[in-house]
């Protein structure tokens, strides 16, 4: 079976892709065909978390749909501390650790990866 991660780099700055990113993330999941799906937030994604927080409740509610799914999502500790957003993943309960070596064994692992 196939197994993918998919790597968020765009922020609030290109919302549709931030949207699509999470949406096709349900979709696959859905679809119940790949035997493992990751979300990465990595470089700027990593201040969607807080972007969404107040004024965009169609994506937080996709946000929180992605995060009661069960795809392991994770966000990059270095880059959250770079642009000051760790309390805002601390908020949102997702986990934020160095996941440069992580997405590199991914692929070494057959993982396809998908960023947006």
């Amino acid at each position: 079976m196939s197994k993918l991660a998919i790597v968020l780099l765009s922020d609030m700055k290109d919302p549709v892709k931030v949207e699509m990113a999470m949406r096709y993330a349900l979709v696959a999941k859905q679809e119940n065909v790949l035997e493992d799906i990751r979300f990465y937030f990595f470089g700027p994604g990593v201040r969607i978390p807080g972007q969404i927080m107040g004024d965009q409740q169609a994506l937080r509610e996709v946000l929180d749909q992605l995060l009661d799914s069960g795809i392991a999502t994770v966000a990059c500790i270095y880059n959250a501390r770079q642009a000051g957003e760790e309390e805002n993943l601390r908020k949102a309960e997702i986990e934020a650790k160095a996941i440069g070596s992580e997405l590199t064994r991914l692929i070494a692992d057959g993982y396809q990866l998908l960023s947006f």
